[in-house]
């Protein structure tokens, strides 16, 4: 098998393609033969030792990934050999062979294909995990998105009109904000140009009743003004690299509340209420209320060219590995 490597914590141009020796089966994992690779920017701040997760070189990066069975434990029931699935990781994904535990495998429906669904698990989940667990988004709410051009962001807009609410897609980047209108949002705001509150009130929008936001900084304060009477802001990220010190006095005017996701820890605590959401979510592909979408794709060896792409922002989409 092989593996992108970070022998030393840096830059993506650390990594090395090397081949690797198999690693051994437990009785409650799988092996998997990888087809697609997800790239997250959350891989780039692994890499460079900055992440939730902080594994020691050597390692291989990679949340997430695609592929069919090639081995199952003795203890496990739920899956068989030549399954097709997607699994969930805290890192390893980089390789064209991963070991994993069943319960953070998912069998695919057979109407998504390998290189699309390599890439729907961290998006898609984490959306769907912000605003139906999170935030209990309710039909005709209005849903306000911070970052929406990124990969979470506009996977959040698809499900948020798939459930029925308004949805203000809000970015940085008025190129990618015209995709958001395409995905579904019913309005977008480019809060790098114009202040959010005069956006809103052009649009005649007083309120909102929930925020996604994977943006932190300054517009994620803008935003919280705008809450409404009983409003959710639910915090995905920090995009900007600046953490906000919320003012609690605004959630308590407007009886609100605040509220974290760290979805990548909160699939390995509750694998099970992770598979209901999925198979929600594979209900909701099949039925063409969303669409995952890959921009590009690399081969594996090229990793560290993927991720300096990620890195310049060209992405609209997803970028895959394959194997």
């Amino acid at each position: 098998m092989y593996s992108i490597v970070v022998k030393k914590y840096g830059s993506p141009d650390v990594l090395e393609y090397v081949e690797t020796v198999s690693k051994k089966i437990t009785n409650n994992s799988v092996r998997i033969k990888v087809h697609s690779v997800g790239v997250n920017f959350a891989d780039i701040l692994t890499i460079k030792g900055r992440y939730q997760e902080r594994p020691r070189p050597p390692f291989s990066p990679g949340l997430e990934v695609s592929g069919e069975i090639l081995e199952v434990g003795n203890s496990v029931s739920n899956h068989k050999i030549g399954d097709t699935v997607i699994a969930i990781m805290k890192f390893g994904g980089y390789q064209s062979e991963v070991v994993v535990p069943a319960e953070n495998t998912y069998n695919l429906p057979k109407s998504m294909p390998l290189d699309i669904a390599a890439g729907f698990p961290v998006t898609y989940g984490t959306a769907y995990s912000a605003l139906v667990s999170k935030a209990k988004i309710k039909k005709n709410e209005i849903c306000l998105v911070l970052g929406a051009t990124g990969g979470v962001g506009v996977a959040t807009i698809e499900i948020a009109k798939a459930l029925g609410c308004k949805v203000i897609a809000c970015g940085g980047d008025d190129d990618k904000l015209k995709g958001c209108i395409k995905v579904g949002a019913n309005h977008v705001i480019n809060y790098k140009n114009n202040i959010l509150k005069n956006e809103l009130k052009r649009l005649n929008i007083k309120e909102v009743n929930v925020i996604i936001d994977m943006v932190g900084g300054q517009v994620s304060l803008n935003a919280i003004k705008s809450l409404s009477w009983n409003g959710r802001i639910i915090i995905v990220g920090f995009a900007s690299g600046v953490i906000p010190d919320i003012p609690a006095n605004r959630l308590l005017l407007k009886n609100a509340s605040a509220d974290g996701l760290y979805w990548g820890e909160l699939a390995y605590r509750t694998p099970n209420q992770i598979k209901k959401d999925f198979l929600d979510l594979f209900h909701l592909y099949e039925k063409k209320l969303i669409s995952p979408v890959n921009h590009k794709i690399f081969r594996l060896k090229d990793a560290s060219d993927a991720l300096n792409y990620l890195l310049a922002r060209k992405n609209i989409g997803k970028l895959i590995l394959k194997s």
